[in-house]
């Protein structure tokens, strides 16, 4: 809890100072990316979790991997963390920044699961009832789950839209054991 105090503080000064500089979107991709780095590589995850490896090494590490690659704010903003001894809290400072983003622009996340790959033209459409929904912009990722064998089963924050095949059979069985199926 504490940590993710110190993350939202850190947070709420970076995305002001992205504001001034017009970098929002470019910390953004930048913090995806490193999230990314991280979650892809267990040494570099373990390195900077690690409490016996020196924060200069850990500055160094980071500062050979991404100076001159990310957006100058976003360097030294991680720079900073290392000056003040919180580079232990980065993935936090991290997932914060990008759920701050989505506040500040009135995104929701979705995940939706569909029975076959639909296509772009398709997605942009369930985006767009997905949006009417939940009263905010739906920034949605898709991924195939053939069990539900038809349909969707969107997630957005902590309610769930079952539209499945499986789910429609489900309420039809429910139907015809309670005997109140009429027509």
């Amino acid at each position: 809890m504490k940590n993710s105090k110190a993350a939202r503080k850190y947070n709420l000064a970076l995305y002001d100072t992205a504001l001034e500089l017009k970098s929002v979107e470019a910390v953004k991709k930048d913090f995806i990316d490193i999230r990314n780095s991280i979650a892809n590589s267990r040494e570099l995850s373990n390195f900077l979790a690690t409490p016996v490896i020196s924060l200069e090494k850990k500055a160094g590490a980071l500062k050979a991997l991404f100076e001159g690659k990310i957006n100058e704010l976003t360097y030294r903003f991680i720079s900073f963390l290392c000056g003040k001894k919180r580079i232990d809290i980065l993935s936090q400072v991290i997932e914060d920044y990008l759920n701050l983003v989505n506040e500040k622009q009135y995104i929701v996340l979705a995940s939706v699961r569909t029975a076959v790959e639909i296509s772009d033209k398709e997605k942009a459409a369930l985006s767009e009832k997905l949006k009417t929904f939940a009263g905010k912009n739906v920034t949605a990722t898709f991924t195939v789950d053939p069990s539900i064998r038809g349909g969707f089963i969107a997630k957005i924050n902590d309610r769930i839209i079952d539209a499945s095949i499986s789910r429609q059979l489900e309420l039809l069985k429910e139907k015809f054991s309670q005997g109140s199926f009429n027509n």
